[in-house]
């Protein structure tokens, strides 16, 4: 391993005991070690994610996140900020009970938290669309676009502010129906060809506006293979929403 691999970050040594210990093998030396995601992006090789070196050491990198000793403190330090919360929500409970009183809010336990849906459908077939990044949005004109729901795209999906401009310019919702009827094949394109790019490589830029928006575009030397080249993604009252495809 080269000296600036084994400088990438702190080094974290565990001990895991091998699963055939019962057989008398030998414990296993493993070490983590912090590398940042984009090397694999500048590397013109394939980057392992682990190795043995010489010694027998099991070499294990871990991208853009924390180490294992890092991740279990952490956690320790939540697990351990909820059983006080739960404790207190206990006592607060017991007091209301001793005293006649109704439980107040802040003892009650908190819902399950509900895991993000970018789509959700109701039991009475009715679509919500969601969107809290950039690729949300994306995703989800994607699948409107797709499963041809266009109210839901039109009141949902584009942004309040850009609904006001179309409108203002004297277009309806049935004219933004028609403009996406026409360029359905040539919209589905361009986002796919985005939302497969949007994480790595320089084929897809993303720009992060002052204003807090994000544009979506090609690169130039991409940008002639389509009829749309660019989204702008803003931040609205009902979280982030489409601006614009051109």
């Amino acid at each position: 391993m080269s000296g600036s691999s084994r400088a990438a970050g702190s080094m974290v040594r565990m001990l895991l005991a091998s699963a055939a210990a019962v057989a008398g093998c030998t414990e296993v030396v493993t070490e983590y070690h912090r590398r940042p995601g984009f090397y694999k992006l500048a590397s013109e090789n394939d980057l392992e994610s682990q190795f043995v070196a010489p010694d027998g050491t099991r070499v294990v990198f871990v991208e853009d996140g924390p180490l294992p000793s890092e991740q279990a403190a952490t956690d320790a330090r939540s697990a351990a900020r909820e059983e006080a919360a739960r404790r207190e929500r206990a006592r607060l409970r017991l007091e209301a009970w001793k005293d006649g009183r109704p439980i107040p809010p802040e003892a009650m336990e908190p819902e399950p938290a509900k895991a993000f849906q970018a789509r959700e459908v109701a039991d009475d077939g009715s679509v919500t669309y969601r969107a809290i990044l950039p690729e949300h949005v994306i995703g989800n004109v994607m699948t409107c676009l797709r499963q041809q729901e266009y109210e839901a795209l039109w009141s949902q999906v584009v942004c309040e502010s850009s609904r006001r401009q179309w409108e203002a310019a004297g277009g309806s919702y049935e004219d933004f129906v028609a403009w996406c009827v026409k360029n359905r094949s040539e919209l589905m394109m361009t986002l796919n060809r985005m939302s497969f790019g949007y994480y790595g490589g320089s084929d897809v830029v993303v720009d992060r506006l002052p204003d807090a928006s994000v544009r979506v575009r090609f690169s130039p030397q991409l940008a002639s293979q389509f009829k749309f080249r660019e989204v702008l993604v803003v931040m609205d009252r009902q979280g982030m929403g489409l601006a614009g495809i051109r």
